[in-house]
């Protein structure tokens, strides 16, 4: 069956920030000096380099610098007076329209007076602005629009304006993206179709997730992907297609970015917001934010503070236990920006987020909308510290090198209500509790200056994972049951340690034979290890009622290469044509069940450990924007091959499940996207997904089982998926703007499990695996003012049910759906 792929995206994120921050009429001259050493050359390549060295995100038109130059700048410079010295004689000028963002456009476009209505100036380049946001997806800063991979990106205000407080809000509106969510805190990102298991396994997550320079999931047995709150956040990148060169492993489908704002040491800022909304048949819904910016010490040190509390109340009841899965979220960060030197910068961040779901947010529709029944509280508890120091040291005409180091802890459990063992009449739970986890991570990188159309990034990474679970499975009852005294209720109980470890070089270069052609190409050599035990691990033998006692230990080694190669062309500065080729892997890793084996029947032993499977994509693609920037066209093709695929089976015998590297899986597609304002204060996108990824080959040997099957659709694939929005905003003076919006999704219908797992078979199961085909339509109207804005909402407008993840749990079948209509209000007020 054909189906064809397509991703979509929408870059518009940072025309909605203009229109909504008021504009300070011209660059604040009072900004702490900090050491530049930027050669001689192009304008554009002097601006991305400020910016890169500030922080501070820099927008100008390509066709509005091209052919200009800047003199070098050699010394110690504000913000203000660094882009003087490099505008000097250009005709251009800088204009912050908001604390880390300023604007390039032409002197001659004066500004307005206070109350005469929007900045003439802001207007000019709002037009600009969906493709001149600079990011760092290369590991070096570039254009959105000149980076030649398949990439969205939501800015700070992007993100407000649509209302998304977590991953689970802005994975529905990013193009080939798939976020499912069985329980909070325990998300499964797709890219591209590229998943055999949307719940979760004891392999590595198909998609990198990665809080500045931290991941934040495990590689073995992820069963927490805290859902962050998004609030004050730079950014949001999304890479699609494999991106093992330059982030490692776990890049199979892509790679999503979390990217936090940093202190500004030449600027004074605060900022809060209050969001009080009402959930249909349920409740209150609270959100409290802050945000204080401080230059601490003139010319060196600033401190940025932000804070945030959330109190939700939940939609689904557990009518077993009077619970339902209301949540209490804190949290924070603080960061401190340090530059004693001329050369010299360091960023120290720490970062803490404390979630307590009180319940699970899957329901039983046989007990009625919205209703489940469990003998213990389902929710996902996750707590979360952070600690990212970046040191980053200029050599002039060389490179910057970048030392990026990071440790975190994490701590969740897992509660969970199974199907039990039916022929015994009890119920089964999963009551794994402490589950800690514990990254380091290391990484050296320089980023070479730019110097006669070369540029190169190089460096080497380090990452160290280590766990440690309290694994626990209860059957409450069973002597009741059995008429019989036992020695414990625990069918297994255990302590599981396990620790893995890669190590890695890569390196990235690009080269210009001419001014319209460019060639980029890089590798990654990596080798991981793997190490698990378990000292302990008793089990209850059902047949003779006694506990026995057994120790597990796996180990697993492994070594490989990711490469990536491509060209762009590049006939006219607002149109790019690319081709690419690119690899990306998972770590292979161990399984806890082969020393549990025993003596296996022939043909049916399970493996120690099993390898690595690889991605590689082949992608063409278009980056444009027509009619002075009105209208933005991104087209991409792709076509992945995933080989030796890592897929969960059983061994009939015994019934134990283990992963093994087996089959071949394709997927294919063709993405769109479209943004356009096609009159002033009107702006639209559109984003079209066609998607076709499924299983082409399971080569498993005779005695063994898994419930794929050649032509089965990868679980989590949806054929179609279209995300769109509409805005329009106007002047009622004074300064002041009204803005109305509205936000628009379709997800496809999606198979939640392969075609023979046991979860489309189980007795009491669903007659088909597929999720549910879905919309979201969500409103939004408000005022804009200087230093205030007050917003109204609706989310979910149409009240939609749909059963939009499906699972079987305990003797029947759970599902997840939207959020119900939610009505309310935004504060915002900032300095």
């Amino acid at each position: 069956m054909a189906r064809a792929v397509s991703v979509w995206a929408r870059i518009l994120a940072l025309a909605l920030l203009v229109s909504g921050l008021p504009a300070v009429r011209c660059l604040a001259a009072s900004g702490s000096p900090q050491a530049l050493a930027i050669a001689a050359g192009s304008l554009e390549q002097a601006l991305l380099a400020i910016a890169r060295e500030t922080g501070v995100q820099i927008i100008f038109s390509s066709e509005l610098v091209e052919n200009l130059a800047s003199p070098g700048l050699q010394g110690r410079f504000t913000l203000d007076a660094a882009l003087q010295a490099a505008l000097a004689g250009t005709g251009l000028e800088a204009q912050r329209v908001a604390p880390q963002v300023v604007v390039i456009a032409a002197r001659a476009a004066v500004a307005a007076e206070p109350d005469s209505g929007p900045d003439p100036r802001v207007a000019q380049v709002a037009t600009v602005l969906r493709e001149e946001v600079i990011v760092t997806a290369s590991r070096r800063p570039e254009r959105m629009q000149s980076t030649p991979i398949g990439l969205s990106v939501l800015t700070n205000t992007g993100l407000e304006r649509r209302g998304a407080d977590g991953v689970e809000d802005f994975g529905r509106l990013l193009p080939g993206v798939m976020l499912f969510q069985a329980n909070r805190n325990r998300g499964v990102f797709t890219i591209r179709g590229i998943a055999t298991n949307v719940f979760g396994s004891n392999s590595q997550d198909p998609v990198s997730v990665y809080l500045n320079e931290t991941p934040l999931v495990d590689s073995f047995g992820a069963v927490v992907q805290p859902d962050l709150r998004l609030f004050d956040i730079d950014r949001v990148e999304v890479l699609r297609g494999p991106q093992g060169t330059l982030f490692g492993s776990g890049a199979l489908g892509g790679t999503v970015r979390i990217i936090t704002n940093k202190p500004d040491a030449g600027a004074r800022a605060a900022l809060g917001r209050i969001d009080l909304g009402h959930t249909r048949g349920s409740g209150w819904r609270q959100r409290y934010d802050g945000m204080v910016n401080l230059p601490l010490a003139t010319d060196e040190l600033a401190l940025r503070l932000v804070g945030y509390y959330r109190d939700e109340a939940g939609w689904v009841r557990n009518i077993s236990l009077d619970t339902d899965n209301s949540t209490r979220d804190w949290g924070g960060r603080a960061a401190l920006r340090w530059q004693p030197g001329e050369r010299l910068a360091l960023n120290l961040e720490l970062i803490h987020q404390d979630s307590q779901p009180e319940d699970g947010d899957s329901w039983d529709p046989a007990l009625g909308r919205f209703r489940k029944s469990s003998l213990i509280a389902e929710g996902r508890p996750s707590t979360l510290s952070n600690y990212h120091l970046a040191i980053d040291y200029e050599m002039p005409g060389l490179a910057s090198l970048l030392s990026a180091t990071s440790y975190q802890e994490s701590t969740t459990a897992v509660f969970t209500q199974g199907s039990g063992l039916t022929s015994l009449g009890v119920p089964l739970l999963a009551e794994h509790d402490p589950w800690r986890t514990r990254f380091f991570t290391q990484e050296f990188r320089l980023v070479g200056d730019r110097q006669d159309r070369l540029d190169w990034v190089a460096g080497t990474a380090f990452v160290d994972r280590s766990s440690l679970v309290r694994f626990n499975i209860r059957l409450p009852g069973l002597a009741h049951e059995l008429e019989q005294a036992l020695p414990t209720e625990n069918l297994i109980s255990s302590v599981i340690r396990l620790q893995s470890s890669e190590l890695a070089v890569f390196g990235d270069l690009g080269y210009e034979p001419s001014e319209y052609w460019r060639l980029f190409g890089g590798a990654r050599l990596f080798d991981t290890s793997v190490r698990y035990r378990e000292p302990a691990r008793q089990v209850l033998d059902l047949e003779s009622r006694v506990v026995r006692e057994s120790s597990l230990a796996n180990d697993n080694t492994d070594h490989g290469v990711t490469w990536r190669a491509g060209l762009s062309f590049t006939p006219h500065p607002d149109v790019m044509l690319y081709a690419s080729v690119s690899k990306g892997y998972r770590i292979g890793q161990v399984n806890p069940n082969q020393a549990a084996a025993g003596n296996s029947p022939p043909g049916q032993e399970i493996p120690e450990g099993y390898e690595p499977d690889t991605t590689l994509n082949y992608e063409v693609g278009l980056k444009s924007g027509w009619f002075d920037q009105r209208l933005l066209v991104n087209l991409a093709v792709y076509h992945i091959d995933w080989d030796n695929i890592q897929i969960d089976a059983s061994r009939p015998a015994d019934g134990l499940s283990f992963i093994t590297n087996a089959g071949r899986a394709v997927s294919r597609g063709l993405e769109l996207e479209l943004a356009t304002m096609p009159l002033p204060g009107l702006s639209a996108d559109l984003a079209v997904t066609l998607q076709d990824a499924s299983i082409r080959s399971i080569d498993l040997g005779d005695g063994l089982r898994s419930g794929a099957r050649a032509g089965d659709i990868l679980p989590g694939s949806a054929e179609l998926k279209l995300a769109g929005s509409l805005q329009y905003e106007w002047s009622i003076g004074r300064g002041r703007e009204l803005y109305a919006r509205l936000d628009a999704q379709y997800v496809g219908a999606s198979p939640a499990w392969f075609s023979g797992s046991a979860g489309a078979a189980a007795p009491g199961g669903f007659a088909t695996p597929d999720n549910a085909a879905y919309s979201n339509v969500n409103l939004g109207l408000g005022v804009m003012a200087q230093g205030w804005q007050l917003g109204f909402y609706v989310e979910n407008l149409t009240d939609n049910d749909a059963q939009i993840l499906r699972n079987s749990y305990a003797g029947g079948s759970r599902v997840n759906s939207l959020r119900p209509r939610t009505i309310g209000t935004r504060l915002k007020f900032f300095y």
